[in-house]
């Protein structure tokens, strides 16, 4: 036979006092209830296992205290420092977190929104797939406060990092080295702070009359197909240095010019994107960009909190500056 739920009125009849006695306890509103009362309650609800009923509590209350996250790649070693804190900030605030990694897949993310919804979170942080108008992102705007991180949604407050000068400095770098035929590798472009990479990196060699388009290649989101791109930069565009979008990238394009016995960066460049202990770690070690991941969290939960606290409608795009971490790969002396 299944074991009923303990109820409130249980918790009641137990402790001696009325249902509302009980509800006053559970929601912290005790100050003209006695110590010897509130006590009776809180024995009663330990003996009894009593565990409020937050769905209805939430229905009445008009707040789930929960926020939705929803990111592209959980895989990605900069995400876990994301979701960390994004985490620590809602609890300390008293919500709970449901997080979902869309992979990518467009699909995947609005069945998640729409899951999220139907939950009633109170708020939503997502990086989304694509930065065009969709309909179930705006939907969701239309009902509860909503922040994009790292790519922008039309009505939605967004934290970006400067991802096209990032990678305007990047190849201006490299070309002040004297290499001329300079290659990148990208995801496909999903949204736009790979745009942004890919234009930063174009609008660099432009100025310098040394864009050449073959030049550019597209890997998966995770950069699996990395080591193959690399590979025929290499061989058959015989660059001399290569810009990457990724750290799953960098690691393919690592891999790719030592199965080919060449050196770095004597007969290949690289400048990575987001830095990992493994870039410090290998010889060379790798010039990379360090993104201000724990900063673009916080700002994420400071605007979306106030705006839970305060009601507010107002739209604003935030750009945090990453930085240029500059080590061996790109031709540069540790000091210099």
């Amino acid at each position: 036979m299944k074991k009923s739920r303990t109820t409130i009125t249980d918790v009641a009849k137990l402790a001696g006092v009325s249902i509302s006695t009980v509800s006053v306890v559970i929601n912290n509103k005790d100050k003209y209830i006695s110590p010897e009362l509130k006590k009776k309650v809180l024995d009663a609800i330990s003996a009894l296992n009593y565990q409020p009923n937050l769905v209805a509590r939430s229905l009445k209350m008009k707040q789930t205290k929960s926020i939705g996250l929803i990111v592209t790649n959980i895989t990605s070693p900069v995400i876990p420092p994301l979701v960390r804190t994004v985490q620590k900030i809602a609890q300390q605030k008293g919500f709970d977190t449901f997080i979902v990694s869309s992979e990518e897949n467009q699909k995947v993310q609005n069945d998640a929104i729409r899951s999220m919804l139907s939950k009633r979170v109170d708020g939503l942080i997502i990086c989304p797939t694509i930065s065009d108008d969709d309909e179930i992102i705006h939907n969701a705007i239309d009902s509860i406060p909503v922040v994009a991180i790292e790519r922008q949604i039309q009505r939605a407050n967004s934290v970006l990092t400067n991802n096209k000068e990032t990678a305007y400095n990047i190849a201006k770098h490299l070309i002040s080295h004297g290499y001329k035929r300079i290659g990148m590798i990208a995801m496909q472009v999903f949204g736009s702070n790979t745009r942004e990479r890919i234009d930063g990196y174009q609008q660099a060699l432009l100025e310098n009359q040394m864009l050449i388009p073959d030049l550019v290649r597209e890997t998966d989101y995770v950069g699996l197909s990395a080591f193959e791109a690399a590979t025929d930069l290499i061989t058959t565009q015989k660059v001399d240095a290569i810009m990457t979008a990724s750290q799953s990238i960098t690691l393919g394009t690592y891999k790719a010019i030592m199965s080919l016995g060449l050196k770095i960066p004597d007969d290949v460049a690289i400048f990575g994107y987001d830095d990992l202990p493994w870039m410090e770690a290998v010889t060379p070690a790798i010039s990379t960009t360090r993104q201000p991941i724990e900063e673009l969290a916080h700002k994420a939960c400071e605007i979306l909190f106030f705006n839970l606290e305060n009601g507010d409608e107002t739209v604003a795009s935030h750009c945090l500056e990453t930085e240029l971490i500059i080590r061996e790969s790109c031709g540069c002396q540790r000091d210099e």
